[in-house]
């Protein structure tokens, strides 16, 4: 059922973080899906016309709040004026630009009306020179460069006047090294993954929380085993009031039980609330973690509505315990055989198989903007096509904004 659409515009946000592991930035990444081809057209030859519609169409301040945006720029965009504030704009010289005199005088224009400029992918060489004191952050690969490179690069940068950005930082190691070789900004996917988990046990509290997302993503659960698990945490039971009670929420009367308070949400909002209000609870976890994988939740959610509405608690579901390992710090299959989950939940978890695992493969090749990895055709096997896809996503993207102010700062 292939439908026929024009080249559809793809969008993805990879988070930047500092030494905190706190958001300081996002990079923007665009890709044209080609549905006469069924395949994702390289982002780098993105036309100019594309990524002026992008920023016409979209709001910044919901996909990024309040933070920086880095925007990977060819050498025909060098040339133009995004419709967006320079301060807030970080322009990515890509690694394949010919460095030219003609070139420098691009980045200094632009570097005049405020913009920050990073260098994508940098290696050095001789013929770049003249691009370094212009640079406010340099990114380096740490996956295509050698030890001995990298090591060499940091120690050129660091006299410079800018920012060392390490890209694709995949595990917490990784990350500790990159602190001390003076790096300061990171991004890549080490917040998914478990630290070494050698000789390290669970501590009580995260075994109650372990304990009670299994019950909460029991469907056989009733609302009053529910409530019963909440309320042996009274912090939970005490936040539950208090979000019921806040202008997200708006309820026409005060509510002031447990009871009425989960009623009024529902079974399915309750299992999501009680499931963020317990992972929150985990406080040796940066708060992008919890932000990260309430996306990927949501989004698995959204997208099974899409053709298994009636199980769309399920796929938010997975989409949640995908993370488990993260915030646990234990192996997945370990996890999973300790919850009591239904067969193809764990599949999904364990195989990316099935529905489940197809939706939250979707999901993570998303997150992290490789549309390339993305089973198209199986998503279009289930009514959903790319341009539906995006709209999703941004709307999670715009729920997650609108709720981080009424939900997250009283978590």
């Amino acid at each position: 059922m292939q439908q026929k659409i024009d080249k559809q515009l793809l969008l993805a946000r990879q988070p930047i973080f500092n030494t905190e592991v706190e958001i300081v930035a996002y990079e923007l990444l665009f890709r044209e899906f080609d549905s006469d081809e069924a395949r994702v057209v390289d982002g780098d030859h993105a036309t100019s016309a594309v990524i002026i519609n992008a920023f016409t169409n979209l709001d910044l301040g919901q996909l990024v709040g309040e933070h920086q945006v880095y925007i990977n720029f060819t050498s025909n965009l060098l040339e133009m004026d995004l419709p967006i504030d320079p301060s807030r704009c970080v322009i990515e010289i890509l690694e394949d630009i010919e460095i030219t005199p003609k070139l420098i005088a691009q980045v200094k224009r632009l570097k005049s009306k405020g913009h920050q400029i990073a260098l994508d992918d940098f290696v050095y060489s001789p013929a770049a020179e003249p691009l370094l004191p212009l640079a406010d952050v340099i990114k380096l690969d740490l996956l295509d460069l050698s030890e001995k490179q990298l090591s060499d690069m940091v120690e050129r940068f660091q006299p410079l006047d800018a920012l060392l950005l390490a890209e694709k930082v995949e595990s917490q190691e990784v990350l500790d090294k990159c602190r001390q070789m003076g790096f300061v900004l990171f991004q890549g996917n080490f917040l998914s993954k478990p630290e070494p988990i050698e000789g390290k046990k669970m501590t009580a509290n995260k075994l109650v929380v372990l304990e009670l997302l299994n019950r909460l993503q029991d469907p056989k659960s009733t609302m009053g085993e529910l409530e019963k698990y909440v309320e042996r945490d009274p912090v939970l039971g005490f936040k539950t009031m208090k979000l019921v009670n806040s202008a997200y929420y708006q309820p026409r009367h005060k509510i002031e039980s447990l009871s009425r308070a989960m009623t009024y949400l529902g079974m399915d909002a309750m299992r999501s609330l009680a499931s963020l209000l317990a992972l929150a609870e985990m406080s040796d976890k940066p708060d992008a973690l919890r932000a990260h994988a309430l996306e990927k939740a949501k989004l698995c959610e959204v997208m099974g509505a899409k053709f298994r509405k009636d199980e769309s608690a399920v796929f938010y579901s997975v989409g949640l315990l995908s993370s488990m390992d993260a915030y646990f710090d234990q192996p997945l299959p370990a996890l999973v055989e300790s919850m009591s989950l239904r067969e193809d939940v764990k599949v999904a978890l364990l195989e990316r198989e099935g529905e489940l695992g197809l939706i939250l493969d979707t999901a993570e090749n998303i997150q992290k903007g490789t549309f390339s990895e993305v089973n198209w055709q199986g998503l279009d096997d289930l009514g959903l096509v790319p341009a539906e896809i995006n709209e999703m996503y941004l709307s999670v993207i715009e729920w997650q904004s609108n709720m981080s102010g009424e939900v997250f700062d009283q978590l």
